[in-house]
């Protein structure tokens, strides 16, 4: 298989609109409003960094953004993560149009899904944690203000 096969499929626009699916599900479940949009482009930095996923597959739903954030292996992952939202802008602008067609997805300050999942409906072991993941990351960012979460992770491109 080549690399561009492999790419192909992990990042398919139908994975990566059910890994969005979850994270506005998580986000929705502690915020009405659901989640502003810009935010949504740190999910996939998030999701394709293994050591962030495990931290975030094992968090609870009570868990704080900055106690997620305070380590160093975090800083390491910070120093990058304007790029790593560039690389992913396009990849995750196709799943926002993908989930748009699939369910009715409000986009506009905030994006709001109008059904909901939960990672422990997913069957296959492989899915389940990054599902997991993802709605764990929309928990914590769905208790944040914006404004926050941009300067706890340097964000300076959008």
């Amino acid at each position: 298989m080549k690399a561009s096969d492999i790419e192909r499929l992990v990042f398919s626009p139908f994975h990566t609109s059910k890994i969005l699916h979850h994270f506005l599900s998580g986000a929705k479940s502690v915020n009405s409003k659901c989640i502003k949009t810009e935010l949504v482009y740190l999910l996939l930095p998030f999701i394709y960094n293994n050591q962030i996923q495990s931290k975030l597959k094992n968090l609870k739903t009570n868990s704080k953004f900055n106690a997620f954030i305070v380590n160093t292996d975090f800083d390491v992952f910070v120093s990058s993560l304007n790029q790593r939202m560039n690389d992913y802008r396009k990849t995750t602008n196709t799943a926002i149009i993908l989930l748009a067609n699939e369910i009715d997805l409000e986009i506009d300050k905030y994006l709001v899904a109008s059904t909901e999942i939960h990672f422990n409906d997913e069957k296959d072991i492989y899915l389940r944690p990054i599902y997991k993941s993802s709605y764990n990351l929309g928990i914590i960012l769905g208790k944040e203000q914006y404004l926050s979460v941009f300067k706890k992770l340097r964000i300076t491109e959008l």
